[in-house]
């Protein structure tokens, strides 16, 4: 959990040092929720670190408490930085002018080409499934798609248990009883990796049959009830719905946005007025770019 809510923090430390670099007008005392020193965290800008965030396809996103911990702690780190003159100094000045280039740009493709995208379609959505799953849609591990039941005892899960074998509906007993956020998606977990669950229930979920039900298992002080859509093994096809429409609909939309924003691209570079001098390039720089070591890098990457 601890290494999911680091890779969730990374996911908004851009907007973070963003947000922390603007002071802006002078605001309603009552609006503020963090302040450090003359920096003042609204939550308007808290909504809009959770909403950069949620733009980053994570198993769990941090807190609003966890975000504006972030934030505070990136201001007190970018106040100290400006103390020391960082800001100043010519390798920074560089990193920014560049951080701001690709940050323009993206929005550039959102507001010209992205948000002029129509949403698609299921029946699009499974069309573009079935031309790409091939490539983009077969398992490389063992894994399996789950839907969870949380509940808070185990004779309301046993109870849930009882319900089941008289033939009710898992999905909907999970919108309406689970104490879990995906309850609103039936319980609805997607696939997961065999190697990635919970030693407590993995071997049990491995060797239940797809539309079985397996558990209840204790965790913490909760009891769980794991319903198994289907089994993959490397090679095997992702069903759609394991997928997830919503998750469908959206890498279908971001594959059409690329393949238009690099056509685009493609215009404006031939368009522009352009010059280029290769023979100019000093051959130490050369070497590099034909996968040279990059001094003073030795040793750093894995």
């Amino acid at each position: 959990m601890k290494s999911t809510l680091a890779f969730a923090a990374m996911a908004v430390a851009a907007t973070l040092a963003f947000v922390a670099c603007q002071k802006g007008p002078a605001v309603e005392e009552e609006k503020i929720v963090a302040r450090v020193g003359d920096a003042v965290l609204t939550a308007e800008d808290l909504a809009r670190l959770d909403r950069d965030q949620r733009k980053v396809k994570l198993p769990a996103y941090l807190s609003k408490e966890e975000l504006m911990a972030e934030w505070i702690r990136s201001e007190v780190l970018y106040q100290n930085a400006l103390e020391e003159g960082v800001d100043r100094d010519e390798e920074c000045a560089w990193r920014l002018l560049n951080s701001r280039k690709g940050i323009v740009i993206q929005r550039f493709w959102e507001l010209e080409l992205y948000e002029k995208i129509p949403e698609l379609s299921e029946d699009e959505a499974l069309v573009w499934y079935e031309e790409n799953k091939e490539e983009r849609f077969k398992a490389k591990m063992s894994g399996v798609w789950l839907r969870r039941i949380m509940l808070p005892s185990k004779e309301d899960a046993d109870a849930v248990l009882e319900r089941l074998e008289r033939g009710e509906d898992f999905e909907t007993l999970a919108r309406t009883i689970s104490v879990t956020p995906e309850k609103l998606r039936g319980g609805d977990q997607g696939y997961r990796r065999l190697e990635d669950l919970s030693p407590i229930y993995r071997d049990a979920v491995a060797k239940t049959k797809e539309g079985g039900v397996a558990g209840p298992f204790k965790v913490a002080q909760y009891y769980i009830l794991l319903k198994v859509e289907d089994h993959v093994e490397p090679g095997d096809y992702l069903l759609p719905a394991g997928i997830g429409m919503e998750s469908l609909r959206e890498k279908a939309k971001v594959e059409t946005w690329r393949a238009k924003a690099a056509e685009i691209g493609e215009e404006l570079v031939a368009a522009a007025d352009i010059e280029r001098h290769p023979e100019r390039i000093p051959d130490e720089i050369a070497e590099m770019a034909l996968g040279e070591e990059v001094p003073g890098t030795a040793g750093t990457a894995e």
